[in-house]
């Protein structure tokens, strides 16, 4: 299971290495397998090291850093969204103002109640925590410090989604943490949490915290395209180069639908500036006025869809050149547009001159 964990995902590592060494320090006569078994973890991921470190030594590994820059506004930022929110989704608007305040209140009633309840046991002083407190501890916090460490000494990796090993501990924490008092403040405690963490859920039920809605824009094209007319897809910009291919096919279409629609996709100019910045240059699949001259040729029947994704600010970004580069008679004469996290539009151009 551990070797399973760093292959599906680099982070899980700081949390595989603290748990080692509380097992190492607490379960005493678990030392001799403990060690066996990590010594052939650390055996069965040799045959991934060579790509371990071209990624360490690739410029892409600085995009995180470009993204998320590491400074203690970030910190705080994706701690929020790890803990209670969403990677993608400002923490104001989910689980929003009144979430948040619910969560606080719930995880301040339960350390009030843990630290009473203690404090009667034993006098003023806090008795020693288990060892399997401090397992939780340990699961809880050693993703947020590895990742700390790494992002101060080199490249950052600092942000919500590569925190998430460390969610299964900090989630029995906050379990234990509110379940600590006793009575009413017990009640309290756990109802208040779980109400941030519902509302939170039921938020995620709007369309515009949803995942990005291909499968629409692809019924779209099955309902209204015809066989032989083209798809152009113009993904959401990106700080890395798009794939090197040049015919793709857009998610969610049926294996028959695809055949019918030939397939394009849409690079962006490589000479902007907000692209120079990157940590390399967005390089185009195409360029747009070649890519549109070959949408053209293909639509014998003078129609073609775009599928563009992003805000529509940043959609312009590769539209623009392509509806510069469309011959006379070609104009766009549709545009649908479906909410979620990324908006997706789809864009019809016909020939007028037909």
């Amino acid at each position: 299971c551990s070797c399973a964990a760093i292959y599906a995902h680099y982070t899980p590592v700081y949390l595989l290495a603290a748990q080692f060494v509380w097992a190492f320090f607490a379960r005493p006569r678990a030392r001799l397998p403990l060690i066996a078994a990590n010594a052939a973890v650390a055996l069965a991921y040799i045959p991934w090291l060579p790509t371990l470190i071209d990624n360490t030594e690739s410029p892409g590994s600085k995009v995180i850093g470009f993204l998320t820059p590491f400074n203690l506004t970030n910190v705080r930022i994706e701690l929020g969204r790890w803990g209670l929110g969403h990677p993608y989704i400002p923490l104001r608007d989910l689980p929003g103002w009144a979430g948040i305040g619910l969560f606080l209140a719930g995880v301040a009633a339960g350390l009030a109640g843990l630290i009473a309840r203690q404090t009667t046991r034993s006098g003023r002083r806090l008795p020693r925590p288990s060892s399997t407190t401090v397992l939780i501890v340990v699961l809880a916090l050693a993703t947020p410090a590895g990742l700390l460490f790494s992002s101060v000494v080199g490249d950052s990796v600092w942000n919500s989604r590569n925190l998430t090993s460390s969610w299964p501990g900090l989630a029995v924490a906050i379990g234990a943490i509110v379940t600590s008092p006793a009575g009413v403040l017990r009640i309290a405690a756990v109802g208040l949490v779980m109400a941030a963490f519902a509302l939170g859920a039921v938020k995620m039920l709007d369309r515009d915290n949803q995942r990005p809605s291909y499968g629409e824009a692809a019924e779209f094209i099955e309902r209204q395209g015809t066989p032989g007319e083209p798809i152009v897809e113009s993904p959401a910009p990106t700080p890395g180069p798009l794939a090197p291919v040049t015919d793709v096919a857009l998610p969610d279409l049926d294996e028959p639908a695809a055949e019918r629609h030939p397939a394009l996709r849409l690079g962006y100019p490589a000479k902007r500036a907000q692209l120079r910045a990157r940590p390399y240059t967005a390089l185009p699949v195409a360029p747009p006025d070649a890519v549109a001259r070959r949408a053209t040729r293909l639509a014998r029947d003078g129609r073609f869809f775009v599928v563009a994704a992003g805000p529509e600010s940043l959609q312009e970004l590769g539209l623009k050149p392509f509806r510069d580069g469309l011959p006379a008679g070609f104009r766009e004469t549709e545009v649908r547009t479906y909410p979620g996290l990324i908006p997706v539009a789809v864009h019809v151009f016909s020939d007028r001159s037909r």
